[in-house]
């Protein structure tokens, strides 16, 4: 067999593999949301509330439980000892429009002693400054107090929406200095410093299980459980 077709064949065979990779990540969605609604049907003694987009559902890692909000809850029953329940209203393609509009109203009824919350993702494609920091400032008047809140990862798989996402992020800083109650995660310096070729999902965009892992450090990091 020439060297020639041992490449076709080996190139072909990758382009399978990422096509079932990305048809199972297509077909997560609504397995994963399908979870965490079950999820949040069990009792526990602390009551962990997450909202946000496809990253707090974990699209992009091997199960729900291995995305940054799994890996949370787990910590939080490790540290405390005590059974966790999660409530996570977020929703895979969310922007802060949709959080304020659906998630926000959801959370009023539910009395939460962790709450965390990474939203802005979707907004950077058709970034607008003024109305991303409109639509934010109004957000974070509505998060319960000692609220979790990240800036932006890194988008280094996006060239074309790194510097939105970094104006983004910049704005959320800014803004969260007008929050004193609320905690402030800085994710984009947590993704940046721990860059990975390997770190992201069959899409080149959502995490994987190693870089949920980042993320889960990054939040932790801020966490009154942390020790």
């Amino acid at each position: 067999m020439s060297a020639l077709k041992l490449i076709a064949i080996f190139l072909a065979t990758l382009m399978a593999i990422e096509l079932i990779a990305l048809m199972w990540l297509y077909f997560s969605v609504g397995s994963y949301k399908a979870f965490w609604v079950d999820k949040a049907k069990r009792e526990g003694e602390i009551t962990y509330l997450a909202l946000g987009d496809s990253a707090a559902q974990g699209i992009g890692a091997s199960s729900p439980m291995r995305g940054y909000v799994g890996l949370l809850a787990g910590r939080l029953e490790q540290v405390t000892g005590k059974k966790v329940r999660v409530v996570n209203l977020s929703t895979t393609g969310a922007k802060i429009a949709d959080v304020l509009r659906d998630q926000i109203p959801k959370a009023k009824g539910i009395d939460a002693d962790y709450v965390t919350i990474e939203i802005g993702a979707n907004d950077v494609k058709e970034f607008n400054a003024v109305v991303f920091e409109q639509q934010f400032s109004e957000l974070l008047k509505m998060l319960p107090k000692g609220a979790y809140v990240s800036n932006l990862p890194l988008f280094n798989s996006r060239p074309s929406s790194t510097k939105p996402a970094k104006a983004a992020s910049n704005i959320i800083e800014r803004l969260m200095k007008k929050y004193p109650d609320l905690r402030f995660v800085d994710l984009e310096k947590q993704t940046t410093e721990n860059q990975s070729v390997f770190g992201f999902a069959p899409d080149l965009f959502h995490p994987n299980n190693l870089s949920y892992k980042n993320w889960a450090d990054a939040f932790w990091a801020k966490s009154e459980y942390h020790h």
